[in-house]
């Protein structure tokens, strides 16, 4: 008889610990997505379109893609610019 108290008493350690383990687990898990719903929702918010209905709808981020387009173009048209000034140089000197 003395083994069977000491088999439920290895029992009840066991299940006890199996509990308290499951319970921080599952409050580790909880308080996790809670943080992780937090964390997204700031990076929503700061995230979000200032102004929405200007800028074709795009963000404040969207700025960097339209200076380096700009700066493309201009490349583009010094080059004609460069291009036709030769070409009027050359005309000039064949009137000459």
């Amino acid at each position: 008889m003395d083994w069977l108290t000491n088999y439920h008493s290895f029992a009840n350690a066991v299940v006890t610990t199996f509990a308290i383990v499951a319970g921080v687990y599952a409050a580790s898990r909880y308080l996790n997505r809670k943080l992780e719903r937090k964390i997204l929702s700031e990076v929503k918010d700061a995230t979000r379109e200032i102004q929405p209905n200007t800028n074709g709808g795009k963000s404040l981020s969207d700025l960097h893609k339209k200076v380096d387009d700009l700066g493309e173009e201009v490349r583009v048209m010094r080059a004609a610019v460069v291009q036709l000034e030769d070409e009027v140089d050359q005309l000039e000197e064949e009137l000459k």
